[in-house]
């Protein structure tokens, strides 16, 4: 691209070098920008750089930057895992893959010895440094815990593969860089989203250098994007479509699972899949009833059980557990005890037959309260006045 002399490739030079020059304002002794160096300590100042910090990370697998594979690795976790998040399981197998990458770049390049190289690049106290990303929540998410499993069982692998010159020459066609480059493109413009987004915050506040330092780093904000958006459009994978949504005896909206996570989007709704309604109806079950942010501790984002939930919020919850007891209730079919204690507009927005059933389901409870109450022993308010009136 970088030889191709169209309009597209003149403006994507034309943007990474005003990204180049007003990054190396703000860099020092590395392609990365250490935020904390540069006394930027407003959450809304770190957030951009580590959003620059990413353009120069995917520039950097892709081509378009020279950064080492040692700078690569060392900058990783705080690029794509912010502080108080947790790192996810397609953060982790890429950072598995980039570590494996190093190691072969450092056998073929350095003299130091295997165990040195490893102890570098897979220390023991990994699964440390991922806690110290998130030190509100002193234990590892299912994801982080399989990342440690498969970086020791890695680690393990390589160690065990004798450093001879053909061993060294296998490597590179075990662990293929063109396989792994395609793996990270593929990752990062499935997520993008996800990655780019920021919490709304108030106005910004730039501390220390004046309108300068602001107008400097609303620049840098800008060109990442661009940058970003462009090395999006050159490495997404053909002949994705959307999923076309299907008429069947089950409850509305939901798809069948394709193994990829879908991300939700400020302006685009995305489909339910089946093992997402799954994890909510599981979660009802588990938490007994709509305890919304209970369900996502469980099956969110760094969730304990699984992050099948984790692109999804708490008014997504609650809007398909609304949607789906609305489902049972207007084909007349028996809700289950999952969600029986969903709440809603039920009656506004089920119709008749909806509203029919809820009132049979309300009349049975009421019913079991009473007999609950006469094997107990206990008078109900109807029964005592009833009793006082024959008296």
């Amino acid at each position: 691209m970088q030889k191709s002399d169209d309009e597209e490739s003149q403006a994507y030079n034309t943007l990474k070098n005003l990204f180049d020059q007003t990054r190396k304002v703000y860099s020092r002794e590395t392609a990365f920008i250490d935020a904390i160096g540069i006394q930027m300590f407003q959450p809304n100042q770190q957030e951009i750089i580590r959003k620059a910090n990413i353009a120069t990370f995917v520039s950097a697998i892709l081509g378009a930057h020279d950064v080492s594979f040692f700078h690569l690795n060392e900058f990783f976790l705080e690029t794509f895992v912010p502080l108080g998040h947790r790192l996810l399981k397609w953060q982790g197998a890429i950072y598995l893959e980039l570590k494996t990458q190093t190691y072969i770049s450092a056998l073929i390049n350095s003299d130091g010895t295997q165990e040195a190289m490893l102890d570098e690049l897979f220390p023991q106290d990994m699964d440390s440094r991922i806690l110290t990303r998130h030190p509100d929540a002193p234990s590892l998410s299912p994801s982080e815990q399989d990342f440690i499993d498969r970086s020791r069982a890695r680690r393990a692998y390589l160690l065990a593969e004798p450093a001879t010159d053909e061993t060294i020459g296998e490597l590179p066609k075990k662990y293929q860089w063109n396989d792994f480059v395609r793996e990270f493109a593929g990752c990062i413009s499935k997520n993008v989203d996800s990655i780019m987004s920021i919490p709304t915050r108030a106005q910004p506040v730039f501390g220390g250098t004046g309108e300068r330092r602001a107008a400097q780093a609303q620049a840098l904000q800008e060109s990442m994007n661009l940058m970003n958006s462009q090395a999006q459009r050159r490495s997404t994978p053909p002949g994705q479509g959307l999923v076309l949504r299907q008429q069947s005896s089950q409850p509305p909206t939901s798809q069948p699972s394709t193994g990829k996570s879908a991300t939700p989007s400020a302006t685009i709704r995305q489909p339910w899949l089946k093992p997402e309604e799954d994890a909510l109806v599981a979660g009802l079950e588990k938490v007994n009833g709509p305890h919304w942010s209970q369900i996502l501790a469980l099956y969110g984002r760094g969730g304990s059980i699984s992050e099948v939930l984790k692109d999804r919020n708490q008014v997504q919850l609650k809007d398909k557990a609304r949607n789906l007891k609305l489902w049972y209730l207007k084909t007349g079919r028996e809700v289950p005890v999952a969600l029986r204690g969903v709440t809603g507009e039920l009656r506004k927005r089920g119709g008749a037959r909806a509203r029919a059933a809820l009132a049979a389901e309300e009349s049975a409870e009421g019913g079991d309260d009473a007999a609950e109450a006469s094997s107990e022993g206990r008078i109900t308010p109807v029964a005592k006045k009833k009793g006082k009136g024959r008296a």
